[in-house]
C-alpha cells in the first residue's frame, strides 16, 4: 500500500512550518481579540485602541504619567524593574528599529561591535580605560554619519568640531562622561522617535514638551516636596542600583541636587524603554490598527531571519536571570549593552542629517506590501550585523 505522504496528502499528525509559532500566540490572541471587541464597545476607548493617532497620544500622556509617578515616588524601584523587565527587549527592539527598519552603516554596526567587546574587557576590570575606548568608539560611529549625510561643509565642519571637544573632554573625564551619557541617551530616544514621528505627520509634541517641561520644574526644584525621602531598593541588587543613582549625580553633591539628579535619571529611563519599546515600533507600523501577535512574530522573524528566535529567547531568558541574579546580573546587563548607546547616537545622527521626504508627509494609509528591493535590503541588512558580529 502507498504510503499517504507518496500520495500527496501528509497524515494529521505531521510537523508543520509554523505550527509551534502558531500555537504559542493563539491564546494570547484570543485573549486580545476579547479585549479589543469590549473596549471597542465604548466610543471613547476605539479611536485610542485602533487609529494611530489616538493610539499614540495616548501611550506619550501614559508614558509620561507613569514616568513621572515612578520616578518621584519609588526611583529605585523603577531603576530595578526597568532594568530588569524591559532592560534586555529594548536593546533588541532598539536594533531592529535602526538596523533593519532604517539602515545602519557597516562602520557604525563595526564600532557597535567593538564596543560590545569592551563590555567583556569591562567586565574583567577595565575601569576608566574601557570608558575612553567607548567614548572614541562611539564618537567614530557617529562622525561616519555625519559625514555620510553630506550635508555641507559648513554644518559637517561644526558638527565633527562640537564631536571632536565632546570627544576629548569624555576622554580627559570618563567618569563624568559616563554620567552625561546616562542622562543625554534618554534625550536621544525622544530626539529619534520626534523625528521619526513628525516625518509621518504623526504625534510628538504631547512627550517632547511634556518630558521638557517635567524635566525643567525637577531641575529647578519644583518637585522637590513630591520626591520621597526614604528610598527603597531590593536588598539583592542595592549596592548596584544605590551605586547607578549615585553615579547618576556624579557624587559629592547636596541632597537636594543627589535626588533631583536621580528623579531626572529615573524619569529618562523609563521614557527612553517606553520610546524603543512601545512609541517607535508604533510609528513604524504599516497599518494604522495594531497586529495580532502572530502577524507580529512574523514581521519579527521576516525582519531578523536566523537571529529572530536567539534575541526572542536572549529576552526571554533575562527576565528572570535579572530578577535573581541580583547586582551581578545588572553590571553584566549594563556592560554588555553599553554599545547601543553610540549605536543609537550614530542612528540619531543619521535620521536627523540624512536625507529624507518632506517632514509634512503624512502616513495616514497603509504601506504597500515588501517588493523585492526591500527583501534585498532587509537582508543586506541582517548579514551586516552578522558580519560586525
Amino acid at each position: 500500500m502507498t504510503a499517504p505522504a507518496a500520495r500527496g496528502k501528509s497524515p494529521s499528525f505531521a510537523f508543520r512550518p509554523g505550527l509551534l509559532e502558531a500555537t504559542s500566540v493563539a491564546a494570547p490572541d484570543r485573549a486580545r481579540r476579547a479585549v479589543l471587541r469590549g473596549f471597542c464597545a465604548l466610543p471613547v476607548l476605539r479611536p485610542i485602541l485602533v487609529e494611530q493617532q489616538g493610539r499614540l497620544l495616548a501611550m506619550q500622556l501614559a508614558a509620561l504619567a507613569v514616568a513621572l509617578l515612578g520616578a518621584l515616588r519609588f526611583p529605585l524601584i523603577a531603576l530595578w524593574l526597568g532594568a530588569a523587565l524591559f532592560g534586555v527587549p529594548h536593546v533588541v527592539a532598539g536594533l531592529r528599529a535602526v538596523t533593519i527598519t532604517r539602515r545602519t552603516s557597516r562602520v557604525a554596526l563595526a564600532m557597535a561591535a567593538a564596543a560590545l567587546g569592551v563590555g567583556v574587557a569591562q567586565l574583567a576590570g577595565a575601569g576608566d580605560d574601557a570608558l575612553r575606548v567607548f567614548a572614541v568608539l562611539f564618537a567614530l560611529a557617529i562622525a561616519w554619519e555625519v559625514l555620510a549625510a553630506r550635508r555641507g561643509a559648513v554644518l559637517t565642519t561644526a558638527t565633527l568640531g562640537a564631536l571632536g571637544a565632546a570627544t576629548v573632554a569624555a576622554v580627559s573625564t570618563p567618569r563624568l562622561a559616563a554620567v552625561v551619557l546616562a542622562h543625554v541617551h534618554g534625550l536621544g530616544a525622544l530626539a529619534f522617535y520626534a523625528v521619526a514621528a513628525r516625518r509621518r505627520g504623526l504625534p510628538w509634541r504631547p512627550l517632547v514638551i511634556g518630558a521638557a517641561a517635567v524635566a525643567a520644574l525637577a531641575a529647578f526644584g519644583a518637585l522637590d516636596g513630591l520626591m520621597a525621602t526614604r528610598l527603597f531598593a531590593p536588598r539583592g541588587a542595592s549596592g548596584s542600583i544605590v551605586a547607578e543613582a549615585v553615579g547618576a549625580s556624579g557624587g559629592g553633591v547636596s541632597a537636594a541636587l543627589f535626588h533631583r539628579a536621580l528623579f531626572l535619571y529615573a524619569f529618562g529611563q523609563s521614557l527612553h524603554f517606553a520610546v524603543w519599546l512601545r512609541l517607535v515600533p508604533d510609528v513604524d507600523r504599516a497599518t494604522r490598527v495594531p497586529k495580532p501577535f502572530r502577524v507580529a512574530l512574523g514581521d519579527f522573524k521576516a525582519d531578523l531571519g536566523a537571529w529572530a528566535w536567539p534575541l526572542l529567547a536572549l529576552a526571554g531568558l533575562s527576565i528572570p536571570l535579572m530578577f535573581v541574579g541580583g547586582g551581578i546580573a545588572r553590571e553584566s546587563y549594563f556592560a554588555l549593552t553599553y554599545f547601543h548607546v553610540g549605536l543609537e547616537a550614530a542612528a540619531l545622527a543619521r535620521l536627523t542629517l540624512g536625507r529624507t521626504a518632506p517632514a509634512g508627509a503624512r502616513h495616514t494609509s497603509p504601506a504597500p506590501a515588501p517588493d523585492r528591493r526591500a527583501t534585498v535590503e532587509r537582508a543586506a541588512a541582517r548579514e551586516r550585523i552578522g558580519a560586525a558580529a
